[in-house]
């Protein structure tokens, strides 16, 4: 005769804590846990700035060209290894609340985003890019095994239009997915800051400090004619339009510049000098820039206001490199978000800057 098997136990949440073990550790796809967040005044302007993970593990933003804030400035997507093992996050600002998102195997701590009006979510477990808005996720596409190092994704706003990146350790191969799933193009070495341009069927990327640019119809890449120097990064402007970018120019002494190219025609203007960025973002109608300041004496994140071309600091970064700070603006201008690895950690700070700049009803 079979024993029957003891009962279940339950173990409550007062338990869990008073065990000294975090809630995280015992989350699942979809629920909610307190949030983390906790507000100070930064060092360098006194303005109040939020701590938004714990000192006690690793969060990551996506790379700088994905999406991380919602367009209102009103939630986070971030990665973070708090529940034992890197998963994707929503923080949500007013309730100081977190919801685990998924239950990824091997989670890309960099290749994520926001897309569809903030309803969806895109990024790869493995070799597997999925889009999750809901309980199930949804398959885009699967890389190859010998295509699936450094992966990029990019994606429209509809997140209909998906474009991905990855290499086989001497070769990038960016293509489109879904069931017309074709390669766009294939080079030498790693690639950077791949963006779909908006509204018009072209895509951009940097590659060994030049700008590229394909017309999706044609797919015949072309490196555009950009002011002699190094493009750090590149970003289109709201309406696809043109193409702003952070260039270190030429020569000793000189301090890098946000610039902007037309595609068509090559034309090529700048837009303003910086104090010295090291990365930029912009805000949604591109009347304020984000910069992160590469400068070891004074490692601060700045607004920099494009009609007056003058520059605020407000608040401290100490990265160990500006471009590790993926420093990013929500389009309505209302809040900007940081990464830094100044405690040994990879921490992400947020200041709502409403107060600051005006508000833009830009919604991409």
């Amino acid at each position: 005769m079979h024993e029957a098997p003891p009962p279940v136990r339950r173990v409550s949440r007062r338990a869990i804590l008073a065990a000294g073990l975090s809630p995280a550790l015992f989350a699942a796809k979809g629920q909610d846990l307190p949030g983390e967040a906790k507000k100070f005044l930064d060092a360098a302007t006194e303005f109040e700035i939020l701590r938004v993970t714990s000192l006690e593990h690793n969060s990551w933003m996506p790379l700088a060209s994905n999406r991380s804030l919602t367009r209102k400035g009103d939630a986070l997507l971030f990665a973070s290894d708090l529940s034992g093992s890197p998963q994707l996050y929503r923080h949500d600002f007013k309730l100081n609340k977190i919801r685990q998102l998924t239950e990824a195997a091997q989670l890309n701590t960099n290749t994520f985003t926001w897309t569809a009006a903030d309803r969806s979510v895109i990024y790869l477990d493995g070799r597997k890019l999925l889009q999750t808005a809901t309980a199930r996720d949804r398959l885009i596409t699967e890389l190859p095994e010998d295509w699936a190092q450094l992966p990029r994704v990019t994606a429209s706003d509809d997140g209909l239009t998906v474009i991905v990146s990855s290499s086989n350790g001497a070769k990038t191969r960016i293509a489109s997915t879904g069931r017309a799933a074709a390669t766009i193009e294939e080079r030498d070495g790693d690639i950077g800051t791949l963006c779909l341009r908006p509204r018009r069927a072209g895509l951009s990327y940097m590659a060994n400090g030049a700008l590229r640019y394909i017309p999706l119809d044609t797919r015949k890449p072309v490196t555009l004619s950009t002011a002699p120097g190094e493009v750090l990064s590149a970003y289109w402007t709201a309406d696809g339009a043109s193409l702003l970018y952070l260039l270190k120019p030429a020569g000793p002494g000189r301090l890098a510049e946000i610039r902007e190219i037309v595609p068509e025609g090559n034309k090529d203007s700048l837009v303003t000098k910086t104090s010295q960025f090291g990365h930029f973002q912009r805000n949604g109608d591109a009347t304020v820039f984000l910069g992160a300041s590469a400068s070891a004496a004074s490692p601060h994140i700045l607004l920099l206001l494009r009609s007056v071309k003058r520059e605020l600091t407000i608040c401290e970064h100490r990265a160990s490199d500006p471009r590790l700070t993926r420093a990013v603006l929500s389009p309505s201008s209302t809040r900007m978000a940081f990464q830094t690895d100044r405690h040994g950690k990879m921490v992400i700070y947020a200041m709502a800057v409403e107060r600051l700049i005006e508000q833009t009803e830009e919604n991409t």
